[in-house]
């Protein structure tokens, strides 16, 4: 199955999705997808994810200088969004944008499964 479908399929599932993008470690997008009726397109979720990766690089070397383990996830939250995001394997990451008031948990699920399911297409 392509990332293109894995991830359609996680936003088309997941309710209060906007959007979702999947990066490499050079933060560059491998691929996208938004949801029509918003107007973050393509653009906005490389953005978004570009700078979710410094975070998470960030808190990464943060939490080794800490002992604290390893980051399992990060959750940003604005007025009007949520961006969630975990790593994949060999620097990949996964970032998702849904609507503020979105079920996280919920959100959090389908991520997981879309996330086991890009692994194994890695």
């Amino acid at each position: 199955m392509s990332f293109h479908s894995i991830l359609r399929e996680m936003l088309q599932s997941t309710p209060g999705a906007i959007g979702a993008v999947f990066l490499d470690q050079e933060g560059e997008a491998v691929e996208t997808w938004a949801e029509s009726v918003f107007d973050i397109g393509p653009e906005g979720l490389r953005a978004i994810g570009a700078y979710e990766g410094i975070f998470l690089s960030d808190l990464k070397r943060a939490s080794e200088r800490m002992a604290a383990g390893k980051l399992q996830r990060l959750t940003i939250e604005f007025e009007h969004a949520k961006v969630l995001s975990c790593d994949l394997k060999e620097g990949y990451y996964l970032v998702l944008v849904v609507a503020s008031d979105a079920n996280e948990g919920i959100a959090w699920q389908h991520l997981r499964v879309c996330r086991e399911r890009l692994i194994k297409e890695l």
